[in-house]
């Protein structure tokens, strides 16, 4: 899409949006689209502006279709933008509907709070630093969606799905000894992730990136990778039952 092409679509946005720019737009572009504004011609120097806080509008580069942002500086949106374009990439839109009304956004990092909830946790329990170290790929799956809380999508036909899903650290169960054990099967360390209502039960991340199900019925591999199981978990889709050493049991 050229600029021309870009301003044939975003004057009517502006004529409608604020009838005194005449529909005469300004861009800035980007790598996937183009910001635009509308242009206000100068107001009288004795009397208040006419248009205080106008949106912007990004038009994307390859479906050309025009969606509104909030008042910020065009470099500003284009971030924003840039930002979504990547979620889009990682979960499919009803996922991203239901972790967008949680709360989350691409560049979510409660990595502090995480830090500060860790530290009372250990004071807490003597020697369990050791037992369950926070390895890397939890703490990033935590400075994420820690904290986010979301129903699971119910599918039709489907007896899966529905239940509560609370990741760390506002809810969630310590159950230091369960999660070593777990980890003594797999061979690598866990991390508590998520209190899952169904059980209740506890969802652990593997110092390999796979995310598990502990069901006081057995364990379930919820997803190979971290998107993976967020996915599955916001679908409510079923899981995998997994041997003792974290390997799916064939149906």
């Amino acid at each position: 899409m050229t600029s021309d092409e870009a301003t044939q679509i975003a004057r009517p946005w502006a004529l409608a949006s604020l009838p005194v720019s005449g529909g005469d737009v300004g861009l800035f572009e980007f790598e996937h689209g183009f910001v635009a504004w509308a242009k206000v011609p100068p107001s009288d120097p004795d009397r208040p502006p006419e248009v205080l806080g106008a949106p912007l509008a990004v038009i994307d580069k390859e479906s050309g279709e025009l969606t509104t942002w909030p008042s910020l500086s065009p470099q500003g949106v284009a971030e924003l933008y840039e930002l979504e374009v990547a979620a889009r990439r990682r979960f499919p839109d009803d996922v991203r509907q239901v972790l967008a009304k949680a709360g989350w956004r691409s560049d979510r990092n409660v990595g502090t709070w995480i830090s500060s909830w860790l530290r009372d946790v250990y004071a807490a329990t003597p020697g369990l630093e050791a037992r369950l170290p926070l390895f890397p790929v939890a703490r990033r799956i935590l400075e994420e969606f820690g904290g986010l809380a979301f129903r699971q999508l119910k599918q039709p036909g489907v007896a899966t799905g529905g239940f509560d899903v609370q990741f760390w650290p506002t809810q969630g169960r310590l159950l230091a000894d369960l999660f070593v054990e777990f980890a003594a099967d797999l061979g690598m360390p866990v991390f508590p992730l998520a209190w899952f209502e169904d059980g209740p039960s506890d969802i652990v991340a593997a110092a390999d990136g796979r995310v598990f199900l502990l069901h006081e019925v057995g364990e379930f591999l919820v997803g190979a990778t971290p998107d993976e199981a967020v996915t599955r978990l916001v679908r409510g889709e079923p899981f995998a039952e997994v041997d003792d050493s974290g390997e799916v049991i064939a149906p």
